[in-house]
């Protein structure tokens, strides 16, 4: 008797634990749920649709409708449609375009966590894809495929590069699973041909660089060509064509060259100083800028054509080439003349720049306004187009939020 009392308490006394643990676990995991929200809700996941665009009149006040209703919280399906939009306020890796059939969406990287979202341009909503933690991101790039290149630091101040694919469907969370494949150490410059299945890569080490093209996860590695020179910019048109920009510096004499199969280089710009460069990508067209005591941007049409100096002072680092429009562009231009010596300190971040959109003809030599901010200090990095060429995506510096910009008025 005395036996079946003590089994007694004893059950008892594990069906109370059991049912603490499982308590303990519930408001565990609905702590952790309203943590992922509310930094959710701080991307605007969890935003009614909103869509972007407004009359060029009425710059300022978009802006300003913009940001306010965002900083509140809200976003009103029915609200006038925005020409200027925020699309994420925490920081950002990188973004790109994806196309898949007759959809677009841009994709970006959250700076920090590695986490991936996509965004539907026409009405900026917003979908979280990954929950997979990619600790210590600061830097992305997105093919038109949707695949991604992800640049992070160690804890010891190594970079690593992933390349990494989102797959098609969703699992029972609601998240998409996210493959990932680690490249060699040591890369410092990396890009991806306009497919996405193939990728380029520089390796620095004491006696130069050397690049290598690979299969999109790193296999078949075989080198494209070798320099004692560092600090190499890599720009890979089609499917063949490869140019190479050194790291521009402020009066600094910079170079850049086409790559030919057989490794050698063919001088495509010399002696530039402080020289950014935006190569067309299906023609011979050219935007480069110098940085000389000022900023100075020029135009070449052709390989053979005359350079001409555009009405703009800005760096090509802050155009795009309209997709549909020949010799058509659009740049970024900061609306007070930098300060000598800009470059350097704007590529450590110690200076920043407010923005206003140009539209370039490169043919012509000319440029008109296209977009102004008002007040809204926009520094433009890394702006990127959709293959429709009506929209434009980037970075604003001053704080790594994204932004995008309708082309078109409606």
């Amino acid at each position: 008797m005395q036996t079946t009392s003590i089994v007694r308490y004893v059950l008892i006394a594990a069906i109370v634990l059991i049912l603490a643990a499982l308590g303990g676990w519930y408001f565990f995991i609905r702590a952790k749920q309203a943590e992922i929200k509310e930094a959710d809700t701080g991307r605007g996941t969890s935003l009614p649709e909103q869509s972007l665009g407004s009359a060029f009149g009425s710059t300022y006040e978009n802006i300003v409708s913009s940001l306010s209703s965002m900083v509140s919280g809200e976003r009103s399906a029915d609200a006038q449609v925005q020409r200027l939009a925020q699309v994420n306020k925490s920081q950002t890796a990188g973004a790109g375009f994806v196309e898949s059939g007759t959809s677009t969406r841009l994709r970006f990287v959250e700076r920090g966590t590695g986490f991936i979202f996509d965004v539907i341009p026409e009405t900026l909503a917003l979908e979280r894809l990954t929950n997979t933690l990619i600790l210590r991101t600061y830097e992305a790039f997105v093919a038109a495929d949707g695949r991604l290149l992800v640049r992070g630091t160690e804890e010891d101040g190594g970079v690593t590069t992933i390349v990494a694919s989102v797959a098609a469907t969703s699992t029972s969370d609601g998240s998409r699973m996210l493959t990932q494949q680690r490249l060699p150490n040591g890369i410092r410059s990396i890009t991806a041909n306009t497919t996405g299945r193939e990728i380029l890569y520089v390796v620095e080490g004491s006696t130069g660089a050397v690049a290598s093209r690979a299969a999109w996860d790193g296999t078949k590695a075989k080198e494209v060509f070798a320099s004692a020179i560092s600090g190499w910019q890599l720009h890979w048109l089609g499917s063949e064509r490869i140019i190479l920009v050194q790291n521009p510096s402020d009066n600094i004499p910079g170079y850049s060259y086409e790559v030919q199969k057989n490794g050698a280089f063919v001088p495509l710009l010399r002696a530039i100083p402080g020289l950014t460069l935006l190569p067309h990508p299906s023609s011979r067209a050219l935007l480069y800028g110098a940085s000389g005591g000022t900023l100075t941007l020029f135009a070449r049409t052709s390989a053979t054509s005359t350079s001409g100096s555009l009405p703009i002072r800005t760096t090509a680092d802050k155009c795009v080439w309209d997709p549909k429009q020949q010799f058509i562009a659009y740049c970024a231009v900061p609306q007070s003349l930098p300060a000598p010596s800009f470059l350097d300190r704007w590529y450590r971040g110690e200076v920043h720049t407010a923005d206003a959109w140009w539209r370039v003809d490169a043919g012509a030599a000319s440029a008109e306004l296209l977009f102004s901010p008002g007040n809204a200090v926009l520094d433009v990095e890394r702006p990127v187009i959709d293959n429709s060429g009506n929209y434009i995506a980037f970075v604003n510096a001053v704080d790594k939020s994204l932004w995008l910009l309708r082309i078109e008025e409606q």
